[in-house]
């Protein structure tokens, strides 16, 4: 079975600075850890001691977006001021012009039609009946000249993840849940082996905030860490500073359960 991740992230994630250039890098670092490691979906949960979910939102979804949808799907806004200081994603449906299957925006529709834009010479000639003015859709050329597409399902393989915000820490869990914390078991082979094992369709990794570890917003929630995590872990034992950022512990959390994952797919 494949396992489809999620990682749960708080709307606190950039309490840490009020500049907003190093706020849209740090969440871009999220983005690129995501698109790494094939991440399904990413989940803000809020933090009452701040929430900036609407901001951690927009940079995320700005750059899973192919770079050719992007004035489709973002205006103008101060959130994205400075969304060219992350690196692109580069991930297989930020489409080159040589690509046949392509994410699109319809852009019109007529009866029994509809014109897609997907970043080419001039919009795509679609026929179908269903679609409305503003969709997204997953589409195959069959005709450069004139062109041409039909939908399609998105290929086999990574194609971006998708973003949601939630009200609390409760509200993100979903499938196998894996909680981080510096207090939590060291990964291990044994762990590998009951990821293996406990094989699911969703797994759920929680971290916490830069300024407090998952066990304080559990229990804000009224949740107990153990209780409502099926593991706690470390991915950083022994770690060499004092604290470890939220975007440094996806990375090396998800790095390392990479390979049970992989293996048990």
């Amino acid at each position: 079975m494949h396992t489809k991740i999620q990682v749960a992230v708080p709307s606190s994630l950039t309490i840490e600075t009020a500049d907003q250039k190093i706020k849209t890098y740090k969440v871009g670092q999220v983005a690129r850890a995501a698109a790494i490691f094939r991440v399904h979906r990413i989940a803000i949960y809020r933090d009452a001691a701040y929430d900036d979910s609407h901001f951690i939102a927009s940079i995320l979804q700005y750059m899973e977006a192919p770079q050719y949808l992007r004035k489709l799907l973002f205006p103008r806004s101060k959130e994205l001021r400075f969304v060219g200081v992350v690196p692109p994603l580069k991930t297989p449906h930020h489409a080159t012009e040589r690509d046949e299957i392509r994410d699109g925006i319809v852009i019109d529709v007529g009866t029994d039609c509809a014109w897609v834009e997907i970043g080419l010479d001039c919009p795509a000639f679609l026929r179908t009946a269903t679609l409305r003015k503003g969709e997204r859709v997953t589409v195959k050329i069959f005709s450069r000249d004139p062109l041409e597409v039909e939908l399609t399902q998105k290929p086999p393989g990574y194609w971006g993840y998708s973003v949601r915000v939630v009200d609390s820490i409760a509200d993100a869990l979903q499938g196998l849940v894996v909680a981080t914390s510096r207090h939590g078991q060291p990964i291990s082979p044994a762990i590998h082996n009951e990821i293996r094992r406990r094989s699911t369709e969703m797994m759920t990794f929680v971290f916490g905030a830069p300024n407090r570890g998952a066990e304080a917003l559990f229990q804000e929630a009224g949740l107990s860490l153990e209780e409502a995590s099926d593991l706690v872990v470390n991915a950083i034992p022994q770690q060499g500073t004092e604290t470890v950022r939220t975007e440094e512990a996806i990375i090396a959390t998800l790095s390392v359960f990479n390979i049970a994952l992989h293996e048990s797919t």
